[in-house]
């Protein structure tokens, strides 16, 4: 059962052009970040999105939370359209950078308890208290913690405190915005159990975000792949690791270091990604891909292959 749908979701933003355009009176540009998406989450899934920067992700994120207005197509959370983020607090964020995303004026407890009583206004003081102390355990911080300022922790206990800040609202569904890149690795291991251990213990749906393949492969049951703001991939993370659809998805998978890949394995992804503000009509990575023929440079649709679905007329329908 679906839980939250991007429908034919896009967003563009206008960039502003130089002095000598402006005295040209040429029209500003229009950069569509996120081209016409289509994409369902299932109730309590943990569902990638994954892809090289400038791909639309994050773009995609806050419009599935509704920090972004949609251009075009909308947004439905439990089959109802949203207009703005939630009122009810069912969706909640988590940044990729946790001090920027965090007030560095108001100590942990305080930015906890505001998210709580912005949602649950009659909650008193000391309920609320007894919330922050349970949110704070609950992601493995110590109870002082409710008492220090975001300088004062490291980034991986600032990016804990952002996970518990989401969770005071009690929401059915976390976005993850990579929410790991900036940490190390040990670090990053602990929050993934932490999510891991969200999902199981609480049920909730998780839509994660990230470029790291291999977090992906180790979080995710199903995996959706972004190219320059189109899905051109969608599997469920065993299928499409053992066997990728898109010469895209080759290439990201191939590029994991690998102790016992050889060279011949490796799928390279020459030439650079076109200009956005001038995409090609046909496929937008027939330019880099080394598998690229006269077809495709027509229209390519996301369409059911094998149990997922692909943007490829040369992937194989099953």
């Amino acid at each position: 059962m679906s839980i939250l749908e991007a429908r034919s979701v896009s967003r563009s933003f206008v960039s502003r052009r130089g002095l000598l355009d402006l005295v040209m009176r040429r029209p500003p540009l229009a950069l569509k970040a996120v081209r016409g998406v289509d994409l369902s989450v299932q109730r309590g899934e943990t569902l990638g999105i994954v892809g090289e920067s400038g791909c639309g992700k994050s773009t995609l994120a806050r419009l599935m939370v509704g920090l972004y207005p949609c251009t075009e197509g909308d947004v439905a959370l439990k089959g109802a359209s949203m207009q703005g983020p939630d009122p009810e607090g069912r969706i909640q964020m988590v940044f990729q950078d946790p001090y920027s995303s965090l007030n560095p004026r108001m100590t942990i407890g305080a930015l906890l308890s505001e998210a709580i009583t912005r949602y649950r206004p009659k909650t008193t003081r000391a309920d609320c208290a007894r919330e922050v102390a349970a949110g704070l355990q609950k992601v493995g911080l110590p109870a002082d913690v409710a008492e220090k300022y975001p300088y004062a922790l490291s980034g991986g206990q600032r990016q804990r405190a952002s996970i518990a800040r989401a969770l005071c609202p009690r929401p059915e569904i976390l976005v993850a915005d990579e929410p790991v890149s900036a940490l190390d690795a040990s670090v990053q291991a602990n929050i993934i159990n932490l999510f891991e251990q969200l999902k199981k213990n609480d049920g909730i749906t998780i839509v994660f975000i990230s470029h790291d393949m291999q977090v992906i492969a180790h979080l995710c049951d199903r995996v959706a792949v972004m190219y320059l703001g189109e899905v051109v991939e969608l599997q469920e993370t065993a299928s499409l690791f053992e066997a990728p659809l898109h010469p895209y998805t080759k290439g990201l998978i191939a590029a994991v270091p690998r102790i016992d890949r050889t060279q011949r394995e490796r799928m390279p992804m020459d030439g650079e990604m076109p200009d956005p503000f001038n995409l090609p009509d046909g496929c937008r990575f027939a330019g880099r891909c080394p598998l690229a023929e006269e077809k495709c440079n027509q229209p390519q649709v996301l369409r059911a292959v094998r149990g997922g679905m692909v943007r490829c007329w040369k992937a194989p329908i099953e």
